[in-house]
């Protein structure tokens, strides 16, 4: 999980939640807001993310008409939630609880569902379903800092932990309850990060029969994380982890 910055509020949900306040999302704008409405949402939403999921990082990759995108829109606060929640905000409609979130591996119709269709082993969204988890785990819209990096990974497993040298102490716990209840160790997650942690060694490998270890963390920081990128590569915060100091870094130069 990572920060999340979020940009203008959608022409067409702005306008909608004006006229219809206390509407709904499911049969509410969803329905009533027509094809482009709901495209203007979901690509905003995608581009605040940086194309990744909210949750657990991975790409929000589409299906071009051949298969679903592994993308829905997730509240935050759900809009129906299990237990009451009286603070005059409905969360429904609102922007700033709106997140791009992959399918969680529940569905079956997705793009690249040999890996990405892992029925039921689950993640993100699914687990969560209508829980109200605010305070419980991190939002990554108002909890979760740019800096520093909150979270650490094993090399050899590819699974995430809480990085208890740096994670600020008043987060800890929902760090570590995010984990936990978007169960972002299952398997599919695991498998992923580990292959994109292998990939990293081997190019740091290839690197390094040309410059020093040092110069090519350095290159490698810079090839993934650079102003030119529209989306940033998939489990971002692994490849953070990795690189370290030097992704630090790089991360300041463009201002993350």
């Amino acid at each position: 999980m990572k920060k999340i910055n979020k940009g203008i509020e959608p022409y067409y949900l702005a306008a909608y939640t004006f006229n219809n306040p206390e509407d709904n999302w499911k049969n509410g704008f969803k329905r009533n807001a027509g094809k482009d409405g709901n495209l203007q949402v979901k690509n905003a939403l995608i581009e605040d993310q940086k194309g990744l999921c909210a949750y657990c990082e991975i790409d929000l990759k589409l299906g071009n008409g051949l298969a679903l995108d592994d993308f829905r829109v997730e509240h935050f606060v759900p809009e129906n939630p299990t237990e009451d929640i009286n603070d005059g905000i409905n969360y429904a409609l609102s922007w700033n609880n709106l997140l791009g979130c992959c399918s969680g591996g529940n569905q079956k119709s997705i793009v690249d569902k040999e890996s990405r269709y892992t029925n039921p082993d689950f993640s993100c969204d699914v687990p969560k379903a209508n829980r109200n988890w605010l305070g419980v785990i991190l939002n990554p819209v108002n909890d979760i800092p740019s800096y520093p990096r909150l979270f650490s990974y094993d090399e050899v497993t590819g699974e995430i932990q809480v990085d208890e040298r740096i994670c600020p102490q008043e987060i800890k716990g929902q760090a570590e309850e995010s984990i936990i209840k978007l169960k972002l160790n299952s398997e599919r997650l695991v498998k992923f990060r580990k292959a994109t942690l292998d990939k990293l060694a081997e190019q740091l490998q290839a690197y390094m029969l040309e410059v020093e270890e040092d110069v090519a963390i350095r290159n490698l920081a810079e090839d993934y994380f650079n102003n030119e990128l529209i989306e940033y590569p998939a489990f971002f915060t692994a490849i953070r982890w990795y690189l370290a100091d030097a992704a630090e870094d790089q991360l300041n130069a463009i201002h993350f």
